[in-house]
């Protein structure tokens, strides 16, 4: 076993792999395990490398220049899909999405902060990064109830063919589609309870420096989401635990938890709730998906829960064993 130390000094929030495509022919695919903790730092290690320590960052308020702890944190690696990917569009558009307790989402592109790191020692903490994405998605600056305390990068978004200026000629579009426009989806949950969605648009910049630059819909309380639904009602009694999905190739339903004890599964487009499981013996920290039947999660006096729903309910009295 190897132990990768040195780092966090207080509880990680998310860990999370990633595959990284060859920049050119004579380059090889890398692999990345990126971590987060409450005390602010995250962190890239080389898989390839036996966990070594590539960099770390701390993470910094840009308004108060003070340290903010990171409560949750998920990757957008479509590069690393099993089905291929364009390489024109996405090659360099992995991501690094973090959620913090004072209830901004913040985003940084993997192949800049890789880039940052390149011309220091190997593994040394690297000041914070400005940014690719920073916005509020939960609280009101109050400092109650504000925290984002789930968060999961959802696939594909609608906005690319959408949002498209309609004075944009055919010349500007194709400049456009050089520049790898992409759109995806990300998912919040707040410490209220709150249920969000979102789009997330991200563009290499024109500039020589070629940077990705990210921004997030909707901007404003009065914009809506084209075909699919920002705000999810009523959400959780209490705060928003974890966000799943069934498949990564769907994204028209997911799941969240709380530490209410519940299970919801939503409907994307209409914001509509399909349906809650309630009846666990405590708060729910996590669930996850095994195909579109299978659903694991915790909340059952320390048990791990599998909730099989393509089983017959006179089959599952008699007990089963799982096939892995």
């Amino acid at each position: 076993a190897t132990i990768l130390s040195g780092v966090h000094s207080n509880e990680i929030v998310s860990l999370e792999t990633m595959i990284l495509q060859p920049q050119n022919e004579y380059a090889n695919e890398q692999h990345i395990l990126f971590s987060a903790s409450r005390d602010g730092t995250f962190a890239l290690w080389d898989l390839d490398r036996n966990g070594e320590l590539i960099c770390s960052f701390q993470c910094m308020d840009v308004i108060s220049d003070s340290s903010v702890s990171l409560t949750c944190a998920d990757v957008s690696n479509p590069t690393s899909l099993d089905d291929g990917y364009n390489t024109d569009i996405e090659n360099g558009n992995d991501f690094i999405i973090i959620g913090t307790s004072n209830g901004y989402v913040i985003g940084y592109a993997v192949k800049e902060l890789l880039a940052s790191a390149a011309g220091s020692e190997p593994g040394a903490q690297l000041d914070s990064p400005t940014p690719n994405l920073r916005f509020r998605a939960h609280g009101n600056d109050t400092g109650n109830w504000e925290a984002v305390t789930a968060i999961k990068c959802g696939g594909d978004g609608t906005i690319p063919t959408s949002a498209r200026p309609r004075s944009e000629d055919e010349s500007q579009a194709r400049e456009s589609l050089r520049r790898g426009m992409s759109s995806s989806i990300l998912l919040t949950g707040g410490e209220d309870g709150s249920v969000k969605q979102w789009e997330i648009l991200s563009q290499k910049s024109s500039y020589p420096s070629g940077n990705i630059r990210m921004e997030h819909w909707p901007r404003l309380p009065t914009q809506r989401m084209k075909r699919r639904s920002h705000i999810f009602r009523p959400g959780h009694e209490g705060p928003v635990s974890s966000i799943a999905q069934q498949s990564k190739y769907d994204s028209s339903k997911f799941l969240t938890c709380g530490q209410d004890g519940s299970v919801c599964v939503w409907n994307a487009s209409s914001g509509k709730e399909l349906y809650r499981m309630e009846g666990f013996s405590n708060s729910i920290s996590s669930l996850a998906c095994l195909g579109r039947e299978l659903l694991v999660t915790d909340g059952m006096d320390g048990y791990v829960c599998v909730h099989d729903f393509g089983i017959e309910e006179d089959a599952a009295d008699n007990g089963y064993d799982l096939e892995w």
